[in-house]
């Protein structure tokens, strides 16, 4: 064996023993890191973040959670994201929790640890289990969600509308990430004004790349009354290019309620006509109810969102627990929920109940996302309590999202401090939901949330009912003073709900028309004349999406006592 060849023989052994030494001592330190943050996960699910992280440090400061990438603050769109949490720590004995309570919680997309900072030093880093790490699969396209812009309600000490520069900011933000899509649950204006509309459309046309549609919701319309006026101002001044846009495929009679389509998803925009809330008083008239049951109908077995302004009590009626709403220690919640027990409250809630391939954004109380620990549901849920029906999201406030105190009973607007929102990502199988601080263009790292698409059925085929046949005319026959009857028998139809049987001496009905119902196949028409020739046809009729639906007239059959 060769001197240099020996040397090089030891020059490899010790480089191996360096290499060794050196992972071992890696190891040991993330090892020991740990131990200073954990996360306990409540789930198998990947991308979940249900769960609770613990963590301590060994020097006093600010320190925070954040989510992590390759061992670096994660970034997404080349934007940072908040804190999960952050604490002031004097006491360093003391072991600080944040628990993800949510169960739609999620991890967001390519973080692979959390880590603790002191400062503006990294301490410790938990790794997520590969097992737990997201997957959401292939990205299919994006919008924001953004409500309650209020244009000409929040001014500052000069008088400027502070909400002409919270909407430019926030389209600012959905340009700079290339989202190209921005839907609004309403409330644009403080009370349906024309110049509302007019600072809205004007920062609007500074991004001629996002599309944009809204709703309406109860401060366009406006409490103080004119609510045709109200309705009409919005419809010809919001939403102008739906009429022209190929990718809108229904319009609702009224021309303000529309669906949208995007990679065969479907997006609803739903108005309210009312502002008063009563059990007494609709906010949703019934004609807009029978398009939008019809609708969800036909779009039963793809994926939809539907926007809506005014959120939902929970399932039990409760206000305070609802997702959009909360009840904080001092006994402070916004009340001016949609009226449980209404009537056509009811009968949306029943057709929310029945879709779970729906998700409703509704807006109205603008509570910024992390008044969640006041109810956790507050920022997303569900409209059942086994989730069978549809989804249910809130989006706070672009101009004003409201906080409150732990024991205030006064809420705090926030205008000219905050501006919130949520971008939206779609997956081939689910949504993520970033919450997003669009006043330091930033995500919420503590607002994260997935859902996947909800169970999708077989739309109902339309009702159709058969031709009704008449099998039988009774002779006619005298059962008072100058009074006659006589009685007639028809096919049962299937799916009929009635009968509709008329009569009369003009061979074209054009005359002298009288008409019945009955659930009956069988019907005794009285105080018929004499001498007078009656012509009788009936007909079966059902109900479809809150809608009669009639079958066809039966031949003409005719009577006559002589």
């Amino acid at each position: 064996m060769t001197k240099s060849f020996k040397a090089l023989l030891i020059f490899i052994v010790i480089s191996a023993l360096l290499v060794t030494a050196s992972v071992s001592f890696k190891t040991a330190q993330i090892s020991a890191q740990t131990d200073a943050i954990k996360y306990i996960f409540e789930n198998s699910t990947k991308g979940s973040a249900v769960g609770t992280i613990t963590y301590s440090v060994e020097d006093p400061g600010n320190v925070s959670v954040y989510w992590m990438e390759d061992d670096e603050k994660l970034i997404l769109d080349d934007k940072d994201f908040t804190p999960i949490t952050t604490t002031t720590v004097t006491d360093t004995d003391e072991v600080f929790t944040y628990e993800f309570k949510n169960a739609y919680s999620a991890i967001p997309e390519d973080a692979d640890a959390v880590g603790l900072y002191n400062g503006n030093t990294l301490v410790a880093e938990y790794n997520i289990p590969e097992s737990k790490q997201p997957d959401y699969g292939d990205e299919e396209y994006r919008f924001a969600l953004m409500s309650d812009v209020h244009f000409n309600r929040y001014y500052d000490d000069d008088l400027n509308d502070w909400s002409v520069q919270a909407w430019d900011e926030a389209l600012n933000f959905v340009d700079d990430i290339d989202v190209g899509r921005d839907f609004l649950t309403g409330d644009l204006s403080n009370q349906g004004e024309e110049s509302a509309y007019e600072k809205f459309n004007e920062g609007a046309a500074k991004y001629p790349d996002v599309l944009i549609y809204s709703c309406m919701g109860n401060h366009d319309v406006s409490w103080t009354g004119g609510y045709a006026e109200k309705i009409a101002r919005f419809k010809k001044m919001i939403n102008k290019n739906k009429n022209k846009d190929k990718n809108v495929l229904d319009i609702a009679p009224n021309n303000l309620d529309f669906v949208y389509t995007e990679n065969k998803d479907v997006f609803i925009f739903f108005s309210q006509q009312m502002a008063v809330y009563s059990p007494k008083r609709k906010i949703v008239l019934d004609e807009q109810l029978n398009w939008l049951e019809k609708i969800m109908n036909k779009y039963a077995n793809r994926n939809v969102y539907l926007f809506f302004h005014t959120f939902f009590a929970d399932y039990n009626g409760d206000i305070t627990t609802a997702v959009g709403n909360l009840k904080n220690p001092g006994g402070y919640t916004y009340d001016l929920a949609y009226s449980y027990g209404a009537d056509d409250e009811k009968r949306f809630r029943s057709i929310l109940n029945k879709y779970n391939n729906v998700t409703m954004f509704n807006g109205h109380s603008h509570w910024a996302f992390d008044q969640q620990k006041y109810n956790p549901k507050l920022n997303i849920g569900n409209i059942k309590k086994d989730e069978t029906g549809a989804g249910i999201v809130h989006v706070p406030s672009v101009s004003a999202p409201r906080t409150i105190e732990r024991d205030a009973k006064e809420r705090d607007e926030n205008y000219g401090v905050r501006s919130e929102g949520t971008i939206a990502t779609k997956f081939a199988k689910g949504t993520l939901y970033y919450g997003t601080d669009f006043k330091n263009q930033k995500y919420l790292a503590y607002a994260i949330y997935y859902r996947a698409d909800g169970k999708k059925t077989n739309p109902v085929p339309t009702l159709k009912l058969a031709r009704e046949k008449i099998t039988k005319v009774g002779k006619v026959k005298k059962y008072a003073k100058k009074k006659y009857k006589v009685k007639i028998k028809y096919k049962k139809i299937a799916k009929a709900s009635r009968y509709q049987i008329q009569y009369s001496t003009s061979k074209k009905f054009k005359k002298k028309v009288k008409s019945k119902t009955t659930k009956a196949t069988s019907y005794t028409i009285k105080k018929l004349k004499r001498k007078t020739r009656y012509y009788i046809r009936v007909r079966a009729y059902g109900y479809q999406f809150g809608e009669r639906v009639n079958g066809a007239w039966s031949k003409t059959r005719k009577v006559r006592k002589k």
